[in-house]
């Protein structure tokens, strides 16, 4: 025997009227419309196929290591605080959401940059961060050669006017790095070339996205989406980047969230992929 339900008036819908079920909406990130990184690094999900692990994490209480992943596109941050307790907690692996595996690690304690404080999370307008204090420092597995057509963006925030704000660089002093230095300046560094771009001092202190673009040997640094300047006459060899946070003897102070390396041409993108991270981070108006 069989049973039928005529679902109409159960629901109390007159004949000829309908209804629309709603379907879970699928969220586009920002891997899955901007494809092809060579490195993206982030405390949020970049990438809807990626199944990998956000962070991996020491707590200061025995040193024991996690891997903590997403819960909604974000990271985990409920597992994270349980799993240090009142202590505090390091980076020691923060993973490569590109699908190249290029993960950025520290194996000395000292060194590793702090995401929990007395257990409260580390966060930056909001958001979780994590704390490059002058003496931290990650390492990419293998370095990734930046040739002549580039884009780079990171997040972060240093804490006062005078500190160093850096992103991806490269441990050498002799390689590719784009940063906000500690005279308040702009800086684009390619192999041996550094190149001020702009002698107008900048004390902000504020949470920044900042992008770096080397297009046809044209170099260009964007605020918060807003050109900073450009010259034809500067072009970044082919060097590496090997490093998150700075390069040696020349370690960032700052509070860093995300950031990505695309070895190829993103002008056409740039905007869009800009809008994709302030929409997340809520940076700038």
């Amino acid at each position: 025997m069989s049973t039928s339900i005529n679902f109409n008036k159960a629901l109390g819908i007159s004949n000829g009227s309908s209804i629309t079920l709603a379907s879970n909406p699928v969220t586009s990130l920002l891997l899955d419309t901007y494809p092809n990184a060579a490195v993206a690094y982030s405390l949020r999900k970049l990438r809807t196929t990626y199944s990998g692990s956000a962070i991996r994490v020491r707590r200061s209480s025995d040193n024991t290591e996690q891997n903590f992943g997403f819960i909604n596109n974000v990271l985990n941050t409920s597992s994270l605080l349980t799993f240090c307790g009142i202590g505090n907690g390091f980076i020691t692996t923060w993973y490569d959401q590109s699908g190249n595996g290029n993960d950025a690690t520290q194996s000395t304690a000292f060194n590793q940059p702090q995401i929990v404080s007395s257990g409260a999370m580390v966060t930056t307008n909001g958001k979780n961060s994590i704390l490059f204090n002058s003496t931290k420092l990650l390492f990419l597995t293998s370095g990734v050669t930046v040739g002549a057509s580039s884009y780079t963006s990171f997040v972060g925030k240093r804490p006062s006017s005078g500190d160093k704000l850096i992103g991806l660089a490269r441990w050498n002093t002799n390689g590719y790095a784009m940063y906000l230095w500690s005279d308040n300046k702009y800086y684009y560094l390619g192999k041996t070339n550094e190149y001020l771009v702009s002698s107008t001092t900048d004390t902000t202190t504020a949470q920044l996205l900042l992008t770096g673009q080397n297009s046809a040997g044209t170099m260009s640094i964007f605020k918060n989406s807003g050109a900073i300047t450009s010259s034809s006459n500067f072009i970044v060899y082919s060097t590496l980047v090997d490093s998150i946070g700075g390069s040696s003897g020349n370690l960032a102070n700052c509070n860093l969230q995300e950031t990505i390396l695309y070895n190829s041409n993103q002008s056409t993108n740039r905007t869009g992929i800009e809008t994709n991270i302030n929409t997340f981070y809520t940076i700038y108006p």
